[in-house]
């Protein structure tokens, strides 16, 4: 029995050190690149240095000047939040008001019209800004000429150029490039679902309303949490869209955390604070995300 034993514990050791031996290069790889850097990013965040030179360790002071009497990281976040709020929602319910009605349609270009949604997603950032830019342009853009010929001039004004409507004018790009990509993943989860479940409901007399509110959202519950986080994560770094059409103006009015975070970085060269800015948005990206995923698993059970 002691002999069986001590075979039994020798091979348990062997396994656990072949286990361990295989699990070593990635736990490298994930020092080296994810640990080392997340924690050299937080020392910095506690420092005051310019990008080059020593580094100055001034405890909390760079997540002080963040927060007190700064209005152009409050402007940020402001329109980070707005941001955030019309991107989990409107593009969030068109694509699945579209997959329901290609899905559930039984439309036999579906596929196509979903290659067709899709397709601002694959267009470059850049690209997406610079073909908006045009479309909000007031003298030669077209979204100026339809509304001159509509009677409203009024309102054909630079929708880029107005403090009150610069932010709304890029969640309008943003609805328009990520929409396709809610309509992809949820049709995709409305064809996993059982198709037993509505012929049951035809059968109790239900219309296409209540088999939508009953079977239909149910049934995309997990790929609804998976596109709400994606569209949050999304939303908090959003950069480039902004900087290609605006770069923060008029003024400050349309600074994003991620511009704010590289103006303080690479234009005014305050490492430190632009830094602090990281930390505190990644920690507030990762406690919505558990948010979410909390939410999701607490409607499984």
């Amino acid at each position: 029995m002691k002999l069986g034993r001590r075979k039994s514990f020798a091979q348990t050791i062997r396994q656990d050190l072949i286990a361990y031996s295989l699990l070593a290069p990635a736990l490298a790889v994930f020092l080296y690149f994810v640990l080392i850097p997340a924690v050299q990013t937080i020392y910095i965040s506690l420092t005051l240095w310019q990008g080059i030179g020593p580094k100055i360790f001034v405890g909390l002071q760079n997540y002080r000047d963040m927060l007190i009497g700064n209005e152009a990281y409050w402007i940020s976040l402001k329109n980070n939040i707005i941001w955030t709020v019309v991107a989990m929602t409107i593009p969030v319910w068109i694509g699945l008001f579209q997959a329901n009605l290609l899905v559930r349609g039984g439309l036999k270009a579906a596929k196509m019209f979903q290659l067709i949604y899709f397709l601002p997603q694959v267009i470059s950032m850049v690209v997406a800004a610079i073909i908006w830019k045009w479309i909000y342009d007031p003298v030669m853009g077209p979204l100026s000429s339809i509304l001159k010929w509509l009677g409203v001039e009024q309102y054909a004004t630079g929708f880029l150029g107005n403090a009150k409507t610069v932010i709304f004018a890029l969640c309008v790009v943003n609805i328009w490039i990520h929409y396709g990509f809610c309509c992809v993943v949820f049709a995709s989860a409305m064809q996993g679902i059982d198709k037993e479940l509505y012929e049951a409901a035809i059968i109790d007399s239900a219309d296409r309303r209540m088999q939508f509110w009953h079977i239909t959202l149910p049934g995309v519950r997990e790929a609804m949490t998976t596109v709400l986080i994606l569209t949050m994560m999304w939303s908090f770094k959003v950069f480039d869209v902004v900087f290609a059409m605006t770069k923060g103006g008029p003024g400050q009015h349309s600074y994003v955390i991620a511009l704010y975070t590289y103006m303080q970085g690479f234009v005014y060269n305050r490492m430190g604070l632009a830094t602090a800015i990281t930390v505190s948005l990644t920690v507030t990206v990762l406690i919505l995300s558990k948010g979410f995923m909390a939410i999701r698993e607490r409607g499984r059970d």
